[in-house]
């Protein structure tokens, strides 16, 4: 049989994923310490430099923690003489041998946190911190975040922010921190002879200093897919360790001495960098390239990064949940398969070969992209291969640089040309491809079984890789690509984000999409943490339709966030639609909003009472305001619609109260007089996050929802949603849901046949 241990790793792999998904459950949340003042004991495992709040501050990682109960303070007051008194592992045996009796209850579960102190405390010492600890949170909606989830796989549950470092202990680890004072002494070395730009490049190229890179940066690097250059990763170890190898084999040093000095500089490197997932599969995997002559085997890519996985998923199984992981492994995984599919690649043009296994390697790591980033830059593949190639060049370049600079920042600054050329070079080619038509495919996350039946697909060809044609083989990784990217659209889904205090809510309906609002008053940056992530995550590249029911912020402030990034974040939009009010009305939010559509080239639409927008079975009918309304409260001239889909019905009000809500009731009631009928409306957005100023009596009566949903804020300083608004939804006997407490809401409609979701671990 061959390669007897990647198949063992695969089937433990599979058995891991079957129980990582068969029993799912979150990361535990610990909401009741949220913002509440603490007293915590940890020992300091890592600490780096981060640009906060466009600062430069420290981040403390502890590991170990023990939150102090309160009611042990007078017994604990000499606490920090016995810490500069005691070494380090008896005060961490001792705390875990009383943790139950030490620890605050509720706190149990907390054995890392990530800490922004006031002064430096040394690698691996026992610290007794005091601060605001913020708990990490789960994601609320759809394609957002998971801070809790994320974190937990690094062992970390939540920060302690303005943290007073009380005191710690005399004894640490000598050894890691004169590896962080190195790596602190490299980097004013690399910001001495680069411009801050390239140095904070260089420095998360080559020192993993990825806190303080420059977000322009980052986020260019992103969205062409070459962000992958800037890990610490296999392709450093190749180049730093193998040179340093190659170097002593010149110099005749024995073998096995040599092999032991290149493991050993090779671990030193990685621990002052961080130690990260990619680090260890390269460590890994380099040693045993190296011992393999020792011990007369022959080296496999394939067996050594198994036995990398295998170590890493021991010690940490949700390990296969975390892109960095799935990226490393996949990528090395792609590489190493290259022999078997080597035969369906072009052999007589080279050009074509190093393009095929490019495309190979990006297939790989495909799922990762797609499960996790919700789309797929095809340009990388090019990109990569030139931007690849050059990184030999530019990380010998940098050890060059702070090699020189050792001696003269004069010499280190000359040597620090070619890489800036090369960083320059990089930048032109990011920003060549970003314009590029197509330059991001959004598919949105594929389904589990999609991700399982494209990977059966290309594991099946990779194994009849010899007996299948070339066309054959291409046909059945292109059917693998169908089978992970294609969507199908199913009746009428419409999803209430949980975006704090504020509005936004999505219709999609086959492949038209809407959405109605987009802010908040309490989420910063709402746009890029929620909305357009949620966008991907569903495969939504472009909004046939924004309307902004009123030009409140808390409804519009993300809506012109992604007008500022329009180009950038990949979402198009086919029309901004705003009230058509009196322009006495219309107030410095509403006329920069219409002059930054205008300036992206968005045409803008201004809507009033009767009018209609259809879109296949959907119908949006305008019923407030009439036009050239006039009323200084913006609120009470929100956009009211009424979407009609089949039997089923739905009202967006905005934040409509007042004398717009008034008039919207004699419309209903004289519109159902009329005909004859009974208010019925399937699914009412209740206005105004739930105000007791809106949502009368008359107005429901008038409505008489099957479905409310209200949007608002969690412990809003409002106190929105208002107990007289939820009595007289109560009253009305109609399901309320509300995303403080469900996350988002999403309303599917099927047929005849309507659910409610709401997204909450």
């Amino acid at each position: 049989m061959r390669r007897p241990l990647c198949l063992t790793g695969l089937a433990f792999v599979v058995v891991l994923l079957l129980g990582i998904y068969l029993t799912p459950k979150g990361a535990q949340t610990y909401d009741g310490l949220d913002r509440q003042q603490v007293t915590l004991l940890g020992v300091v495992e890592w600490k780096e430099q981060k640009i906060s709040k466009d600062e430069e501050v420290l981040v403390v990682s502890l590991g170990q923690v023990v939150v102090l109960n309160p009611i042990l303070n007078d017994s604990l007051q000499n606490l920090p003489e016995k810490i500069r008194e005691t070494t380090a592992k008896q005060i961490i045996k001792y705390c875990e041998k009383e943790k139950i009796r030490l620890c605050l209850p509720g706190a149990e579960g907390i054995e890392g946190v990530l800490c922004y102190p006031d002064k430096e405390p040394a690698m691996g010492s026992v610290v007794l911190m005091e601060g605001k600890f913020y708990a990490f949170s789960h994601g609320t909606n759809p394609g957002e975040f998971d801070g809790a989830d994320y974190y937990r796989i690094m062992g970390q549950q939540g920060r302690l922010m303005q943290a007073d470092c009380l005191s710690q202990s005399r004894h640490y680890s000598a050894f890691r921190e004169r590896l962080y004072l190195c790596r602190e002494y490299l980097s004013l070395l690399l910001h001495a002879c680069y411009p801050e730009e390239e140095a904070s490049v260089m420095g998360a190229m080559l020192l993993g200093e990825k806190g303080t890179l420059d977000s322009e940066v980052k986020s260019l690097y992103q969205q062409n897919g070459i962000i992958h250059i800037l890990a610490i990763s296999g392709l450093h170890l190749s180049i730093l360790g193998m040179g340093f190898y190659n170097l002593l084999k010149r110099l005749r040093v024995p073998m096995a001495v040599d092999i032991i000095l290149s493991i050993g500089l090779m671990y030193c490197y990685g621990t002052m960098t961080g130690m990260g997932v990619s680090i260890v599969r390269a460590l890994v995997m380099f040693g045993l390239k190296l011992c393999a002559p020792l011990v007369g085997r022959t080296y496999d890519m394939l067996t050594a990064m198994t036995v990398a996985a295998l170590l890493i998923l021991v010690q940490q199984p949700l390990y296969l949940t975390h892109s960095g992981f799935l990226f490393s492994f996949g990528a090395i995984c792609g590489i190493g398969l290259l022999p078997e599919v080597s035969l369906h690649m072009p052999a007589a043009n080279k050009g074509l070969k190093a393009l095929s296994a490019g495309m190979w390697v990006s297939l790989a790591t495909l799922p990762v992209h797609l499960c996790f980033y919700y789309e797929f830059p095809p340009f990388s593949v090019l990109l990569n291969l030139i931007v690849i190639p050059c990184m030999g060049v530019l990380l010998i370049s940098g050890v060059g640089v702070m090699t020189a600079a050792a001696f003269s920042l004069t010499l280190g600054r000359l040597a620090a040309f070619p890489g800036m050329l090369i960083l320059a070079f990089y930048e032109k080619c990011c920003d060549f491809c970003r314009k590029l038509p197509g330059q991001r495919w959004i598919t949105g996350r594929p389904e589990l079984w999609q991700t399982a039946a494209f990977l059966g697909i290309v594991g099946l060809a990779v194994f009849l890789a010899k007996k299948m044609k070339r066309w054959q083989f291409s046909a059945a990784l292109l059917f693998a690509v169908a089978v992970l990217t294609l969507r199908f659209p199913q009746g009428l889904t419409i999803t209430f984000l949980d975006v704090g205090q504020g509005d936004c809510i999505c219709l999609e309906e086959g492949r038209r999409h809407f959405l109605i609002d987009g802010g908040s008053s309490d989420t910063s940056d709402v746009d890029d943490y929620c909305i357009v992530p949620f966008l991907k995550y569903r495969g939504i590249s472009h909004l046939d339709a924004v309307f902004v029911t009123h030009p409140d912020s808390d409804h519009e402030n993300g809506i012109r966030g992604m007008l500022e990034d329009y180009g950038e974040n990949g979402i198009r939009i086919g029309m901004l639609v705003l009230p058509d009010v009196a322009e006495v009305c219309k107030n410095e939010n509403y006329l920069s909003l219409v002059a930054l559509a205008e300036e992206r080239d968005v045409p803008v639409r201004q809507i009033h009472t009767g009018e209609r927008m259809e879109s296949g079975a959907l119908s949006l009918l305008c019923l407030h305001p009439s036009a050239g309304y006039e009323n200084e409260d913006t609120n009470a001239y929100s956009t009211v619609l009424c979407l009609e889909y089949g039997q089923f019905s739905a009202l967006f009000t905005g934040d409509l109260e007042g004398e717009g809500e008034t008039l919207v009731t004699e419309l209903l009631c004289v519109a159902q007089a009329a005909n004859g009928l009974t208010g019925n409306i399937s699914l009412l957005k209740v206005a105004h996050h739930g105000s007791k100023n809106s949502s009368s009596e008359a107005f429901l009566s008038a409505v008489n929802p099957q479905i409310a949903v209200i949007s608002a804020g969690r412990d809003n300083s409002y106190g929105h949603p208002h107990r007289e608004t939820l009595k007289r939804l109560e009253k009305q006997g109609c399901s309320i849901w509300q995303t403080p407490e469900d996350g988002a809401v999403t309303v599917r409609v099927r047929g005849q046949r309507v659910s409610v979701e709401k997204y909450v671990k």
